[in-house]
């Protein structure tokens, strides 16, 4: 059974908390300067290191991670471990990769390791604002890119998960490409409250916990 999520119950009404980690002294510096743009996000901190990240994330307790895969030279992907850690250890803090890499395994397995978006670094800043507020929401994130790579990873599979109605089956494709439940309502002819009954229903069956491991276990699981 799906149990609540460890961020659900946050206060809706209170900034984002960010915290930006990228290797790129200017990146870092310029995401800072177009989010708090933004009147309802603060960027409390940055790093450029995974160790400089987890010291960061430890004393500001962000509400939410951008987070690049590539954290220096050693290894291209370098950001896959840290959001490992980021998520083991502080299961209330979001983590949104913001990377280069697009690249359909990377992303099934930064969502396999607990990511709640993937986001391409070429993406415009109101739909990188679009994503970060769905996952505030509790909701996972992907830009039109990335949402592509995650419909391919569920074509052409024959179904393998049993008691997924036809209905759950719309909505997972529609989560896939990183619709709001608003939005998948309206496309749906349902309700908000439905769609999340079917959703919590998905999440119940697939045995995950959240909107992210919905598309990360569809897309192993053959379900499309």
């Amino acid at each position: 059974m799906r149990q609540p999520s460890p961020g659900d119950g946050m206060d809706a009404g209170a900034p984002i908390r960010i915290v930006v980690v990228d290797d790129h002294t200017i990146v870092r510096e310029g995401l800072r300067s177009v989010l708090e743009l933004e009147p309802d996000v603060t960027v409390v901190g940055d790093a450029g290191t995974p160790d400089a990240a987890l010291k960061v994330v430890a004393e500001h307790r962000p509400d939410l991670v951008l987070l690049d895969l590539k954290l220096g030279d050693d290894r291209p992907a370098q950001g896959l471990d840290l959001c490992t850690e980021l998520v083991r250890r502080f299961p209330k803090v979001r983590v949104v990769i913001l990377t280069t890499f697009h690249d359909q395994d990377m992303l099934l397995d930064a969502l396999r390791r607990g990511a709640r978006a993937y986001v391409l670094k070429d993406v415009d800043a109101a739909d990188l604002m679009r994503i970060i507020r769905a996952v505030r929401r509790g909701e996972s994130g992907f830009d039109t890119r990335s949402a592509a790579l995650v419909v391919r990873s569920l074509s052409g599979r024959a179904a393998a998960a049993p008691q997924l109605t036809s209905r759950e089956v719309a909505i997972i494709r529609l989560v896939a490409k990183g619709l709001t439940n608003r939005e998948i309502g309206r496309m749906s002819f349902i309700s908000e409250s439905t769609v999340k009954f079917h959703l919590r229903n998905v999440m119940d069956k697939l045995d995950v916990h959240h909107r992210a491991e919905v598309v990360y276990a569809a897309s192993r699981l053959g379900v499309l």
